[in-house]
């Protein structure tokens, strides 16, 4: 059995108009959706590999990797190679990254069909497109950890804001 790592990242946008969180899924040779992802070179770290990835599929480049979030999972398949059918035993690891202000989306050849090949979907409809069952439950993962950080930095901006009101209020009786 041959053992091999790929690494990819799943890109993510806040929508005003919709007032919703959005995701960067491609269409991978016109057979299903994915997040940009591919095989760890020699001497890449993860993170080297998923952002050298995202540069590649999709021409985003200086995205900032977020903290505290890494999702691995494992699967096996069977492969053509040189003519033999090849067991692969495949460890995927994915990295959550917002996308950086002004970035545009340019998608390379390898992702064709609908759409350029690339789609920015609400964590509902990205659960339709995605396939597998792993991508499935790291968009989830991935979107609770988001919602989580945008729920504890608004109670930080509550906190401060009644603070704010607090010291107005007392150079007023002044």
């Amino acid at each position: 059995m041959i053992r091999e790592k790929s690494v990819g990242v799943i890109v993510y946008r806040y929508n005003p108009r919709e007032k919703d969180i959005q995701y960067l899924v491609l269409y991978v040779r016109g057979n299903y959706w994915n997040f940009p992802k591919g095989k760890v070179e020699p001497g890449e770290t993860e993170i080297q590999t998923a952002k050298r990835e995202l540069a590649e599929e999709t021409m985003i480049k200086n995205i900032q990797i977020e903290k505290g979030w890494r999702r691995v999972s494992q699967f096996s398949f069977k492969e053509d190679r040189e003519g033999k059918k090849e067991a692969i035993k495949k460890d995927f690891v994915l990295y959550l990254a917002k996308l950086p202000k002004g970035a545009k989306v340019d998608i390379s050849g390898e992702h064709n069909g609908f759409d350029n090949g690339y789609a920015w979907l609400n964590y509902n409809m990205a659960c339709k497109y995605l396939k597998f069952k792993s991508l499935k439950e790291a968009i989830k993962s991935a979107d609770e950890y988001i919602k989580k950080q945008q729920r504890g930095h608004m109670n930080k901006k509550s906190v401060n804001n009644k603070k704010l009101n607090h010291s107005n209020v007392q150079r007023k009786q002044a």
